[in-house]
């Protein structure tokens, strides 16, 4: 008797290589549109950067604020770590923006498993790659949850699903750190918008040699996150059929 050929399961290249493209095309438009315009905005920087050290410590604690605030509406992070890394350069942008979504992630989470618990998992129905990573999570704990961070995924959704399918705090709480690749390199984008701003109101030279050089540490970094992501995210698969064969043995 023949045997009915076996169904493989297909995947798609899933969100994050989407949220790549998006990033890396955005970033490239921006930087180009500001090579070549930027000269026009260029006398702006000073005064926008003499505003913000005008607040004072205020300045960081209002950005934490706005971060910690809009994170869990699912507005997109990434233009906050863009608006960091103008601000307040790529360290102490890095800093405010890591902390300010690494809390904003933890009050998701637990919104997903106390509050807001049915509607998550509602909404999971439609986000069938999310909902397997945070079920993968709750079986494997701390180590898969800091491999699902490395995944260039929307933080505020993924902390709402590793809530709601009840995925231990203390794993959430220490994979969370995962997120920081990718946030990092979010942050450099903002720092390159701002200088090849100012360059572009410079002289050639300076153009030629600074803002080389720090594109140049923007595409090498952007390179190093894509892989460090695609690593991620084979071991994230890897642990969700693990987890389903487990599931499925009687």
């Amino acid at each position: 008797m023949s045997q009915p050929p076996s169904r493989k399961r297909t995947r798609s290249p899933g969100p994050h290589r989407a949220g790549h493209r998006a990033l890396f095309l955005g970033a490239a438009v921006l930087l180009a549109g500001l090579a070549w315009q930027g000269h026009r905005v260029s006398h702006l920087l000073p005064r926008f950067e003499g505003a913000v050290e005008a607040l004072g410590p205020w300045g960081p604690v209002a950005f934490v604020a706005c971060v910690v605030l809009l994170t869990p509406l699912l507005v997109p992070d990434t233009i906050f770590a863009v608006a960091a890394g103008v601000v307040f350069g790529l360290g102490a942008g890095f800093v405010y923006y890591f902390a300010a979504v690494y809390a904003a992630c933890l009050i998701a989470t637990l919104l997903g498993r106390h509050w807001l618990r049915g509607r998550v998992l509602a909404a999971l129905d439609a986000r069938p790659s999310i909902a397997a990573m945070a079920r993968a999570a709750r079986e494997q704990g701390v180590r898969l949850t800091f491999w699902i961070r490395l995944v260039p995924l929307n933080a505020a959704a993924v902390s709402y699903a590793l809530g709601a399918v009840d995925v231990p705090f203390r794993s959430v709480a220490i994979g969370t750190f995962g997120m920081f690749p990718h946030m990092f390199l979010s942050v450099y984008v903002g720092v390159a918008a701002a200088h090849v701003t100012r360059m572009a109101g410079a002289s050639r030279e300076t153009w030629t040699a600074d803002g080389a050089a720090l594109l140049l540490g923007l595409v090498a970094c952007a390179v190093v996150v894509e892989q460090v992501s695609s690593l991620a995210l084979r071991q994230v698969r890897a642990a969700e059929a693990e987890t389903g064969d487990a599931s499925a043995t009687p």
